[in-house]
């Protein structure tokens, strides 16, 4: 169905990157970008041990990332800018999942992302919003089920508070 559309994935976690799954399996080329060494997800919820002090990659990573190309880069960099624009001057949609302030630092807010690409798509998904006084901080699901009081309605009385599913990711 999304034969022909590339889409570049700055997700990280859950969020951005099941987006991106998503479109990969309907036929997108999805090209995940990550800092040099992987992403901190890449790890959540080893699925064996890794070499000799080395962690494994993760399931929740292999599943949501599955039919995806890979990129590692820093787009703090001037170098890594260079190859974000160029990789954005072909693309047609751009998923990131960081708060508004980051985006703007890395070149992927969308005022940056449209004066190379005017008809680019940017979807965008974080905690707190673009706008607003929470906008700059990082969230991640069980800090969206605590300041809801979702998590409150979970658990056991006797044990600390815990949201059982990570459904503000999804």
């Amino acid at each position: 169905v999304l034969d022909g559309i590339r889409v570049l994935d700055f997700g990280r976690y859950i969020a951005g990157p099941f987006c991106g799954m998503l479109l990969a399996d309907m036929g997108a080329e999805v090209i995940r970008i990550e800092k040099i060494d992987g992403s901190e997800d890449r790890y959540t919820v080893p699925v064996g041990e890794g070499a000799e002090g080395e962690y494994s990659v993760g399931a929740m990573f292999l599943q949501i990332n599955r039919n995806k190309l890979g990129l590692t880069l820093n787009p703090m960099k001037s170098k890594g800018r260079e190859i974000v624009r160029k990789l954005v001057a072909t693309a047609d949609v751009v998923i990131a999942n960081l708060p508004a302030p980051a985006l703007k630092t890395m070149g992927l807010d969308y005022e940056s992302l449209s004066a190379i690409k005017p008809d680019i798509i940017l979807t965008t998904v974080s905690a707190f919003g673009s706008t607003g006084p929470y906008s700059g901080r990082v969230g991640f699901d069980g800090v969206a089920a605590a300041m809801s009081g979702m998590m409150h309605l979970t658990g056991h009385s006797d044990e600390p508070m815990k949201a059982y599913t990570p459904w503000v990711d999804y």
